[in-house]
């Protein structure tokens, strides 16, 4: 039961892959930076932004990418106490909100994972 869990989590904890999940982060990210009214690239340079920061969020799943995305596009980011809705975040800021969304299926594979490679060690 505990492999099949571990199974079952995996694809909840593992990077995006493949051109449709690569299309929705991008789309996602394009969407939450063009929702803050500072952000001042257009053209190229709106691309280049979201392609880095894309390649930065590689490591995690498309669905926790897209859920912090549209939580920072409805809220903006939390900053000195309040939701900023006028500067878009900064890498730090959306790996942190990205990480918070994976977290709990995150430690819930990690734990299934860990059982499953510990040592019993029977005593006598």
């Amino acid at each position: 039961m505990l492999e099949a869990r571990r199974d079952e989590l995996a694809p909840f904890v593992g990077p995006f892959a493949g051109a449709a999940e690569t299309d929705r982060v991008a789309l996602a990210l394009a969407h939450m930076f063009g929702s803050f009214s500072q952000m001042r690239q257009t053209g190229d340079e709106a691309v280049a932004v979201v392609m880095a920061t894309r390649e930065l969020l590689e490591d995690f799943p498309a669905w926790a990418i897209e859920k912090a995305c549209r939580s920072i596009r409805t809220n903006g980011v939390w900053r000195d106490g309040k939701f900023d809705r006028v500067w878009p975040p900064s890498e730090s800021e959306i790996v942190a909100d990205v990480r918070k969304e994976v977290r709990f299926y995150g430690d819930q594979h990690r734990s299934a994972v860990a059982l499953l490679g510990a040592t019993v060690e029977c005593g006598k």
